[in-house]
C-alpha cells in the first residue's frame, strides 16, 4: 500500500493527439448500446449520485488495446504491482448539462468469495477543456484527502489517468457544453 500513498493515480498529460480524441468520440457516438448510467449492483438508475448517458465498446476494440498499454505501464512505473488477470468492456461516457457522478470508489468490498476484484480504473478525458465548464474529474488519496494538484492538466484533452480503484473520485456536473471520456476497469484475484 506504501506505493498507493506515494503515488495515488499515474497520469500521462495529452498523451493522445487531438485526431485521435476526435475519431474514438466519433466512433463512441456511433455506438448502437447507449443507456442512462448505472451505479447500483442491480443496474438500477441513481440520479442523485449519477447523470448521463454510457455505451460500451466490444471487447478487443481498439481503445481496449489503448487503454490495456497504459495501464499495464502505470502498474509498473508507480511501483503498484497489482496482480490483473481480467479487464472490462471500455465505457464511453457522455456528460451532457447538469451530468455529474458523486464521489464513489469503482470497486465492491462485498463480493462473493473468489470474484475477481477491480484493482485498477483508468480515465481517457477525451473533450477539449474549452468545449465545456464543470466535469472536473476530481480524485481523493489513500487517507480520504482531495488531490487538487495537476487539476488544471486533468482536464487536457487526450490526458489518460490510471488510478487504483478503490481511491475516491468523481466528475463534478457540467454546467455547459458535453464532456466525453472512457473509462475501464482491471481486475485480479483477492488482495494478499
Amino acid at each position: 500500500m506504501r506505493s498507493v500513498v506515494d503515488i495515488p493515480y499515474y497520469f500521462w498529460d495529452k498523451a493522445l493527439p487531438d485526431e485521435a480524441c476526435d475519431e474514438i468520440i466519433n466512433a463512441g457516438l456511433a455506438l448502437d448500446n447507449f443507456k442512462p448510467a448505472g451505479v447500483n449492483s442491480d443496474n438500477t438508475i441513481d440520479s442523485e449520485l449519477r447523470q448521463g448517458s454510457i455505451g460500451w465498446f466490444p471487447k478487443d476494440h481498439t481503445v481496449d488495446k489503448l487503454c490495456q498499454s497504459y495501464v499495464g505501464l502505470a502498474n509498473v512505473e508507480a511501483k503498484w504491482n497489482f496482480i490483473i488477470s481480467e479487464c472490462e468492456k471500455v465505457q464511453f461516457s457522455i456528460y451532457g448539462l447538469q451530468s455529474r457522478y458523486g464521489w464513489h470508489r469503482d470497486t465492491n468490498v462485498t463480493l462473493p468469495e473468489g470474484s475477481p476484484i477491480r484493482k485498477l480504473s483508468v480515465s481517457v478525458q477525451l473533450s477539449h477543456p474549452d468545449d465545456y465548464e464543470g466535469g472536473d474529474f476530481q480524485i481523493k488519496n489513500f487517507f480520504g484527502t482531495e488531490i487538487t494538484e495537476n487539476a488544471n492538466q486533468l482536464r487536457n484533452r487526450g490526458t489518460i489517468i490510471v488510478f487504483p480503484s478503490y481511491l475516491e473520485h468523481q466528475v463534478v456536473p457540467v454546467t455547459k457544453g458535453t464532456r466525453y471520456s472512457l473509462v475501464q476497469w482491471y481486475s485480479g484475484p483477492d488482495w494478499r
